[in-house]
């Protein structure tokens, strides 16, 4: 796993805690999102690859898989 962050989604106008997870690996190069399955979420790869495309970082070369899951509130 190359990150792992906690965010946060909006479903309506409550936010709703995502974890995400990256990981970077061989293959084709490819972004594949995985986990929640709102169209939204879908398009959203489009979105990923212009920001880090505008931030200066170099596409990886290998297969990149993104994991969208609902986040597990610590208590």
């Amino acid at each position: 796993m190359l990150a792992k962050l906690r965010t946060f989604a909006l479903v309506g106008i409550d936010a709703v805690p995502v974890e995400v997870e990256v990981d970077v690996s061989g293959g084709s190069a490819k972004i594949i999102l995985v986990g929640l399955p709102e169209l939204a979420v879908k398009e959203s790869i489009h979105r990923i690859e212009r920001a880090l495309a505008n931030l200066g970082y170099a596409r990886p070369t290998g297969r990149v898989i993104i994991s969208l899951a609902p986040a597990r509130c610590p208590r």
